[in-house]
């Protein structure tokens, strides 16, 4: 089947583009491509980017390999490789990357469109093999005007790829550079690779390959996802950093951490390609077709640099001494690490000091006080967090709290390089001192709430700094611009906020276009239910191919709260002083009780069905009458609240007399058409209904799908809380990095 727009196969699509820098271009083959095992691919295009330029002569290449699910932005997955001193100098070096054939990054692969059915190859894609992938890179390479290769580089899959580029085009290349692969896939890869791929058969989705794209076994990807990652570390490496900790009363760490890294795949890879990668990986070996194995090693003549990871325990470290032993102009680097396999994507500094030393360039040392600045420039992300409320408060005590467990689960430095207030911001490089910020942000020069007039100042400080990823936790209007200057200067953001994604339509299609141009993440799923998974779980719904019905719930944990303290006899107003006094309202308690912050909530779950909406296209009634809103202090609005608590008070009376109670909810309807309704406003419930059921700041949402039709799916817990809150800002934070690495 053809992918229709709006699909969950587009969706997936989406998702996969979003790991693909704007920067990548596209080379097509002149002609088929035939196949080492036999058969040809009519039409093959291959993704790549490139970095510096290429000599008058052709004579100044770099080829870079990556391994099995990277891509070809290698600036991005071995960042601290670029620049002055560095393995690649764009100054001197043309530098190379494509993304392998096979793969679903932009070169043809299984979730390509097969010409001669005009749908998706998947499970029907021809097997590859690693020089297949070679022979499109040389084609790519000859295109640009190549003509000496300095260097083919690469670890893991990319090591593979670098000893067939020796052997298939010893006049073209220079040297070589071999990390932490092999010669031939040994028995204990090709068990590890066939246990992945038979998890991902045992998925019932797999459908022996011909699965529905709007359906993919996922399941089945993450589940050999969290195996292969069992072999990227060594077990030292977990016991240091998860031992038998838990993470919840239920869950170890590493539990959860293998789940974490499971789902991160499936947002952006795909089943298929994933088993028609590890297939061509178990084709791998050097001396097929050519001879005897040490015989063919030992007509590589190129120099060669042979870095192996004394941890290793994917491709052991037996394995490179090997090569490193029969490759006559070989020489053996040992890069000593406890991360494993996975050392020559976190040591970047040392492997980029290897290559540079190989390559006879100069190498500056390091002063001891930089040690820590390697390590963070290598695996920190930096926050500049807005808002220093209930949910601002929180996070950064629980950043500063549980930083170096959360380090340990995720392999990531966190770095709260700023906070700001509406008053002004502090701004430290090196870190805020986060047993102090409260201090330093009042010592701070009052330069006004970030907007768009005062944020650009501070955007570009952040942007010069590792992964910056700038985290909104306030209520404030206008923000949109904010984010919009931010993804264009590479930040990322995380919110809570909820405005900017009730503007107009147009003005968030333009928004969402530029965090698309720019490549950047955008994460606010907190932004409806607190860290309750409402939009994660209605996201997925839509991705998987669901078709939505009806969404109904309780959407707000404030007038839940408000709900069940008057069904115990407390006044309407005592109740709004104490939800606001408890931090459960929002800035302006009148968002809560005019309705307008539910409005909010349901049209961003609206349009993430696919509706496009106003907010002004969302019925609203009231909790309390209009007339007692009008703009004030919240010592007016409790004024005006107290006028009203008898009338409140027998209205909650009256329902109770008849079975009922008082619920606050939001109703999305979606017509056979496709038409989208939403309206939110007080109902009278019956008791025994779930929503009745409810107790304090407890949200409830029901999805009604096409596959949820009888028993609606749903999500309930604490709606409100700004521990709950910042729980899940941090738990967003933590995406970012993941699926960034060349693995």
């Amino acid at each position: 089947m053809a992918t229709e727009p709006g699909s969950a196969a587009a969706a997936a699509a989406a998702g996969r583009a979003a790991f693909v820098a704007p920067e990548t271009r596209t080379f097509v083959l002149p002609g088929p491509l035939a196949l080492e095992l036999g058969g040809r691919l009519a039409e093959v295009q291959v993704a790549y980017r490139t970095w510096g330029t290429l000599d008058r002569d052709g004579g100044n290449a770099v080829v870079c390999c990556h391994a099995l699910t990277g891509s070809a932005d290698a600036d991005r997955w071995w960042t601290r490789m670029f620049g002055p001193g560095r393995a690649f100098d764009p100054e001197k070096d043309f530098i190379v990357c494509s993304n392998i054939l096979g793969s679903c990054y932009g070169t043809t692969g299984p979730t390509s469109l097969d010409p001669a059915t005009g749908t998706p190859y998947l499970g029907t894609f021809p097997a590859i093999t690693i020089r297949d992938m070679v022979r499109a890179q040389h084609a790519l390479v000859t295109a640009l005007g190549v003509r000496r290769v300095r260097m083919v580089i690469g670890g893991s899959l990319g090591g593979m790829q670098v000893l067939e580029w020796a052997l298939l085009y010893p006049d073209l290349v220079d040297s070589v550079v071999f990390i932490a692969s092999t010669a031939r896939h040994s028995a204990w890869c090709i068990g590890l690779s066939e246990a992945q791929r038979q998890a991902i058969y045992a998925d019932p989705r797999w459908m022996d390959g011909r699965y529905d794209p709007d359906d993919p076994p996922s399941a089945g990807l993450a589940a050999a996802r969290m195996m292969a990652m069992l072999s990227y570390r060594s077990q030292p490496s977990f016991e240091e950093r998860f031992g038998r900790r838990p993470q919840t009363e239920d869950l170890f760490s590493v539990e959860s951490y293998l789940r974490y890294q499971g789902q991160q795949l499936v947002e952006r890879f795909d089943p298929a390609t994933y088993v028609t990668l590890t297939r061509a990986m178990d084709t791998h070996d050097v001396s097929r077709g050519r001879g005897d194995f040490d015989d063919v090693l030992r007509s590589i003549r190129q120099p060669t640099l042979v870095v192996s990871i004394d941890s290793d325990v994917l491709y052991w470290p037996w394995e490179q001494r090997e090569v490193a032993r029969l490759v006559p102009n070989a020489r053996l680097d040992v890069l000593d690490s406890p991360d494993g396999h996975d050392a020559f994507l976190i040591a970047v500094d040392r492997v980029s000091d290897m290559v540079a030393d190989f390559r006879g360039r100069p190498v500056a040392p390091v002063p001891p006080s930089r040690v820590v600045e390697k390590a963070f420039a290598e695996r920190g992300v930096s926050l500049l967090v807005l808002g220093k409320g209930k949910v601002g408060r929180e996070l950064l005590e629980q950043i500063r709290v549980q930083r170096r467990e959360l380090e340990r689960d995720y392999d990531v430095l966190l770095r709260v390089v700023g906070v700001a207030d509406t008053r002004g911001a502090v701004v430290e490089d090196t870190g805020v001192d986060l047993g102090r910020w409260e201090a330093l942000l009042a010592a701070a020069p009052a330069t006004g709430p970030v907007d768009a007039r005062t944020a650009p100042a501070l955007l570009d400080r952040l942007a010069r700094l590792p992964r910056p990823v700038l985290v909104d936790l306030t209520a404030a209007d206008g923000m949109e611009e904010v984010y919009e200057q931010a993804f264009r200067r590479g930040i990322d953001v995380v919110s809570s906020n909820k405005r900017p994604l009730a503007v107009a339509p147009r003005r968030e299609d333009l928004l969402r276009q530029a965090r698309r141009q720019h490549h950047r993440h955008w994460h606010y799923d907190t932004a409806v239910g607190a860290s309750l998974p409402v939009i994660g779980t209605l996201r997925r719904l839509v991705r998987g191919g669901d078709r939505v019905r009806r969404v109904e719930g309780s959407l707000s944990g404030t007038l839940g709260y408000l709900c069940t303290e008057l069904s115990r006899g407390v006044p309407l107003s005592l109740a709004t002083r104490w939800a606001m006094g408890l931090g459960y309202c929002e800035a302006d308690a009148r968002d809560d009780l005019s309705g307008l912050d539910s409005a909010r909530k349901a049209l961003i779950l609206a349009r993430e069905i696919g509706a496009t909406l106003a907010l002004e296209d969302v019925v609203v009634e009231p909790f309390v009458p209009a007339a007692l809103l009008a703009p004030g202090t919240p010592e007016a609005l409790i004024a005006g609240l107290r006028t009203h608590d008898e009338a409140m008070a027998a209205r909650v009376d009256g329902l109770r007399r008849e079975g009922k109670v008082l619920r606050y909810l939001a109703r999305i309807a979606v017509a056979d058409g496709g038409a989208v309704e939403v309206r939110v406003g007080p109902e009278a419930v019956d008791a025994l209904a779930p929503a009745a059921r409810l107790s304090g700041v407890e949200a409830y949402v029901a999805f009604t799908t096409s596959r949820h039709a009888d028993r609606p799916l749903v999500v309930q817990g604490a709606g409100v809380g700004g521990a709950n809150t910042a729980g899940g800002v941090l738990a967003e934070i933590f995406r970012i990095p993941a699926g960034r690495g060349a693995r």
